[in-house]
């Protein structure tokens, strides 16, 4: 698996006239890995450090819509995370699966809570790391750090800016090698980037989109068993965002991980990757 590219793993579908872009990597049950937003993000980006060490399972690594090389409507008229779980429904009905466990990173999170509250016989079994929507922050301020970094880079998309929002992303600042911030700033900055970013996010304020019943307040309904993951010195989504669905959701477990930020999946490698064999494979 060590020999496997972004490039010679990816696949691609028609979803509504849509491509969804995809890795499918290994062999065993299939689990669908969904990215989170942020400057440059691709599911390849989030994960593909990752697919090495995940001996045993079908890892589904997919690119949302608008983002890394999945196409997207010209004008969102719904949520993004309604228009994500569809897109992500779309892929899995047409890879003929009948049933998929899901493995969500922030806004992925949140997506995958949205597609199992909608589709709730299609999903086996949830981890999710740091899903903010998912959550309340009841202590940290709101809008977070991360996410006014966030906006920052988006009203002047600069490598000045792009490097201050990912410094609010992990706890340990050596993560952000030169590599790494020049990958995310090409990709932040392709054409029609920033615009993608920027139109999902508006979804998340248009009051026209939200609905009456916040995701929040809907996660008591989700039976699958479910693993949180969350960094504890998160300053995108506080930690304490975990301890509401946590003790709502029924069948929910909540780690965190102590020296590490938003991204569990690379500032504890390899605690993630344990977390989602134990928990996907029977």
């Amino acid at each position: 698996m060590s020999d496997y590219t972004a490039e010679g793993t990816r696949k691609v579908v028609q979803v509504d006239g849509h491509d969804v872009a995809y890795h499918d990597v290994g062999a065993g049950p299939a689990v669908v890995f969904l990215h989170g937003s942020g400057p440059g993000v691709t599911g390849w980006a989030n994960f593909g450090a990752n697919l090495p060490e995940l001996q045993g399972i079908r890892a589904i690594v997919v690119d949302q819509p608008g983002f890394g090389a999945s196409g997207r409507a010209e004008v969102y008229e719904r949520n993004y995370l309604d228009i994500s779980a569809d897109a992500t429904l779309g892929l899995i009905d047409a890879l003929g699966l009948e049933q998929v466990g899901l493995v969500g990173n922030s806004m992925g999170g949140d997506v995958a809570v949205t597609l199992t509250l909608q589709h709730p016989t299609r999903v086996s079994r949830l981890l999710l790391n740091g899903p903010g929507g998912t959550g309340v922050p009841i202590l940290g301020p709101s809008p977070s750090e991360g996410i006014l970094r966030l906006m920052d880079f988006y009203a002047n998309p600069t490598r000045e800016q792009l490097v201050s929002w990912l410094k609010t992303m992990v706890f340990d600042q050596r993560v952000l090698t030169e590599e790494l911030i020049e990958s995310r700033l090409a990709a932040a900055t392709a054409p029609g980037a920033v615009k993608n970013l920027q139109d999902a996010y508006a979804t998340f304020y248009n009051p026209a989109f939200t609905g009456e019943v916040p995701l929040w307040a809907r996660v008591h309904k989700i039976r699958q068993p479910t693993l949180i993951c969350w960094g504890r010195d998160d300053r995108v989504a506080p930690v304490e965002g975990g301890l509401l669905p946590a003790r709502r959701m029924p069948k929910c477990d909540l780690r965190i991980y102590s020296r590490c930020g938003h991204w569990v999946q690379v500032e504890r490698k390899a605690d993630f990757e344990r977390a989602v064999l134990e928990h996907f494979l029977p």
